[in-house]
């Protein structure tokens, strides 16, 4: 009689054909401070994404924030000060996200593998991370002797955005504020306030140029877009490419 064992193989995940070639940033949500209708919460944060077919060292990449302060003036990324920008560590796995939320955002409907930033939602604290309103660029770095950025004394280079301090903003209507009326405009979604962004799954790369990436239209963007206030958390930290 044949024996039998009781021991066997997990077999390793299955890797699509089109695996991404490196870390992006695959979803984020957007809230304004002067919008009662949203009930005081303020679930911001940016989720990461390992789409290849490798686990990947995060110590060799971070995080940057940068506040635009009117519709019209055009500056570089900028990350002089350490409070704007965080370095990550530990492994991010093959085909895993990672979730990086405000110290405000529910921790219920965003679970995150860590916080970064100011814990005040006062307007006039909009500027600091990571309190996304629609105007606020958000930067993921990588380390490269040949980097244009120093952070904590190491040189990074850009390789993917949301948002570009470089680009105009457009001047919006709606809830009255003094720095939340202007917006990138993204997918041909006229109001990037209060919504929930998905990176879409024929994106296989990332995009340090923000007009490529956000598109003229929802055709052409790489991005989809919930509706008004319709912020949808059912996929934070499970990729999906909606």
């Amino acid at each position: 009689m044949a024996s039998c064992s009781s021991e066997f193989t997990t077999p390793p995940p299955v890797i699509p054909p089109d695996a991404l070639e490196e870390l992006i940033i695959s979803e984020m949500a957007t809230y304004i401070n002067t919008d009662a209708t949203a009930g005081g919460v303020r679930n911001h944060y940016v989720e990461i994404y390992n789409g290849t077919d490798k686990d990947i060292n995060l110590s060799n990449y971070a995080i940057g924030y940068q506040a635009t302060t009117d519709a019209s003036t055009l500056v570089d990324w900028n990350f002089s000060s350490a409070s704007n920008y965080l370095q990550f560590t530990g492994t991010l796995a093959a085909m895993k996200a990672y979730v990086i939320a405000s110290p405000v955002a529910n921790t219920t409907a965003v679970k995150s593998n860590i916080t970064w930033g100011t814990g005040s939602t006062a307007s006039a604290d909009a500027s600091k991370p990571l309190q996304l309103s629609g105007n606020s660029g958000v930067a993921l770095l990588k380390k490269d002797a040949t980097g244009t950025h120093t952070l904590n004394g190491e040189k990074y280079k850009i390789i993917d955005v949301f948002g570009d301090p470089n680009v105009a903003r457009v001047t919006s209507t709606g809830v009255t504020s003094s720095r939340n009326n202007f917006i990138w405009l993204i997918s041909g979604v006229t109001d990037t306030r209060n919504r929930t962004f998905w990176r879409k799954s024929t994106v296989i790369k990332p995009q340090t140029d923000w007009n490529l990436s956000r598109g003229t239209s929802a055709a052409d963007s790489e991005w989809n877009v919930s509706e008004d206030r319709l912020w949808d958390y059912s996929n934070v930290g499970k990729f999906t490419g909606m």
